[in-house]
């Protein structure tokens, strides 16, 4: 008779879920008993079937963090943090990327019935989700880098971001200040309603506020946030009218490909056009020239996400929402126009 799951936890001395948790490398079991389960598994030749996986999951000591954009060397940079202090707190990080055109919640939803970590950090995207969605998560979350809809209810969870309106309104702001006329956006997608709508549209008010009225030149949409999007829309923007004088990007990574664009169609950066970018990300101040952007503190808004939610989880404390200062990064694309006087 084939050794079933029943039996290597009598032999064990132990239950069937605590079998189970070892099959499925569960952190809530202890080494000493790990192994006991493992040397008993040896000794019967026992080979797992799909039996193990029909047995009820207890929910494991982890935190579930969502990606929408994973690309985003931001978010790289984030998940490293994030990641360090979970296991601070003993939670493992579990993983899961959702595709720009996929519902974050809706994936959330599949990924907490399956694997039951005890909370969610929901990093990048858009969030306009009704309360009867977010009800069927049934664990503590927090919204981190994200764009929230006005009318969601922001008693069911927490949050930890950047103003986008207002931090796109004040770069432009200083662009129109160093004297530029002819500037132009680069932004992701025309029927986007997350940060970048929100940076663009501060962006555009600023200029209007500073008399310099967009025009329909103004702004490219990207589509990704790959270098080589940014490139393209930056050859778009120039093509069309090479008397611009200032891109803003709303992401590093669309900078940097706008920046070889621009080298590409025999303009130099700054002295011809200046670029700024947004996030902070590393390889904006290694790149020749380095990168002038608007930094959002990836650092602490890492760090608060995690202990929030914590706090949320295992306290009960009610939710939190977190609005950050970013900081503008002096850098060798951007330069005032020179003084017509």
């Amino acid at each position: 008779m084939d050794t079933n799951i029943q039996d290597i936890a009598l032999l064990a001395g132990v239950s069937k879920s605590t079998v189970s948790r070892v099959l499925n490398n569960h952190p809530d079991v202890s080494e000493k008993t790990r192994q006991k389960v493992l040397q008993v598994i040896e000794a019967q030749s026992f080979i797992p079937n799909n039996s193990a996986r029909n047995l009820k999951r207890e929910p494991i000591r982890a935190v579930a963090v969502v990606v929408k954009g994973f690309t985003n060397p931001l978010f790289t940079q984030m998940l490293t943090i994030i990641q360090k202090k979970l296991e601070e707190h003993d939670y493992l990080m579990l993983l899961h990327q959702v595709d720009p055109v996929q519902n974050e919640i809706e994936e959330a939803i599949s990924f907490v019935k399956e694997k039951k970590p005890k909370g969610l950090i929901f990093l990048g995207g858009n969030f306009q989700h009704q309360r009867e969605k977010t009800a069927m998560l049934g664990v503590p979350f927090i919204m981190v880098t994200i764009s929230m809809h006005k009318k969601v209810d922001r008693n069911l969870f927490s949050s930890v971001t950047v103003d986008d309106y207002a931090e796109g309104y004040a770069i432009a702001d200083k662009i129109c200040k160093a004297g530029h006329t002819n500037v132009a956006a680069i932004g992701y997608r025309q029927d986007d309603k997350s940060i970048s709508r929100l940076r663009i549209e501060g962006f555009l008010q600023a200029l209007r506020d500073n008399g310099t009225q967009p025009d329909e030149n103004c702004v490219a949409y990207a589509g990704t946030f790959a270098y080589q999007a940014g490139y393209q829309a930056a050859q778009k923007l120039i093509r069309a009218d090479s008397s611009k004088t200032c891109l803003f990007c709303i992401s590093d990574m669309l900078a940097l490909g706008a920046m070889r664009a621009l080298h590409d169609e025999g303009l130099r950066v700054p002295e011809d056009v200046s670029v700024v970018g947004f996030d902070g990300v590393e390889a904006g101040r290694y790149n020749i020239p380095s990168l002038a952007t608007v930094k959002q503190p990836y650092e602490e808004m890492a760090n608060q996400s995690v202990q929030i939610l914590l706090g949320c989880m295992e306290k009960k404390q009610p939710h939190q929402h977190i609005i950050f200062k970013a900081e503008y990064l002096d850098g060798e694309s951007f330069a005032a126009q020179p003084s017509k006087a």
